[in-house]
């Protein structure tokens, strides 16, 4: 890449696609490294790109340095750049930035929104995603079908089982987004982590397509926790026979019937 790159006559365009190629192939540090040397000025697809490396290894200290960067140019934050920052800050560990950042926004759009709510739920709060989820709506932007992902996988990693359940009726009577198979994952999920593996299953049976590996995985696992060997089975028997060379699916199955003991199977 170092070769090609060093064939032509630099410009913008030429430093944006090696920055992006360099993140692309898994050189983020590279990524950094090119932004350093460089003498043109950054536009917003550079920082964009730059923004994101940060955020995928954590590196706090430069995605602050792009940040002052911005704000040194005098300009109002773009929104592009600025859910850009959100997610940064948020990834890195930073939510107070990240709020900083939402709260400094001029314009928001819903994708404004989505990074805030993605920001609370990584952060492990719960009712916060919900909360500013709710004040989305107040202020007029319409969820899209991320934002549900967004907020059902929320409710399912916080235990909110009701606020979860209450949302996942209201996708498509309130806002006309009709539930897809990442929406049904993360209910049944929500569902199987707080024991509820009865409703789980009927929601299985119920969904108006087959469940993806993923919800069977997720019901396993909620097996393996509650110990519903039934139900247990039925995940296992799918899984096995659609990820037979998947050794996690073995190693689950393991630790599963060692946990039930000896004179219990949980394939037969």
């Amino acid at each position: 890449m170092a070769l090609v790159f060093n064939d032509f006559r630099r410009n913008l365009i030429s430093w944006n696609s090696t920055v992006s190629g360099s993140v692309l192939n898994g050189f983020p540090v590279i990524c950094l490294e090119l932004l350093q040397i460089s003498d043109l000025m950054p536009n917003i697809c550079t920082l964009s790109i730059v923004l994101s490396t940060c955020a995928s290894i954590s590196a706090l200290r430069h995605g602050k340095q792009v940040h002052a960067c911005i704000l040194k140019s005098g300009s109002d934050l773009n929104m592009t750049l600025g859910n850009a920052l959100i997610t940064m800050y948020a990834k890195c560990g930073a939510l107070d930035w990240s709020s900083r950042v939402f709260q400094g926004m001029s314009e928001r759009d819903v994708v404004s929104w989505d990074a805030m709510v993605a920001a609370h739920a990584q952060h492990g709060e719960g009712k916060e995603a919900i909360r500013c989820f709710e004040a989305m709506q107040e202020f007029g932007i319409r969820p899209d079908p991320v934002t549900f992902t967004i907020v059902l996988s929320a409710c399912s990693h916080s235990g909110l089982v009701d606020e979860g359940y209450r949302i996942f009726s209201s996708m498509f009577e309130e806002c006309g987004v009709e539930p897809g198979m990442d929406h049904y994952s993360c209910i049944i999920d929500l569902l199987g982590r707080a024991g509820s593996l009865d409703e789980a299953e009927k929601l299985v049976n119920s969904m108006p397509f087959c469940a993806n590996s993923h919800t069977w995985w997720a019901l396993l696992s909620a097996c393996r926790a509650h110990g519903n060997v039934r139900l247990g089975r039925v995940a296992a028997g799918f899984l096995l026979e659609t990820e037979p060379n998947n050794p996690a699916v073995y190693v689950l199955l393991w630790i599963f019937m060692v946990q039930l003991g000896n004179g219990k199977k949980l394939l037969v």
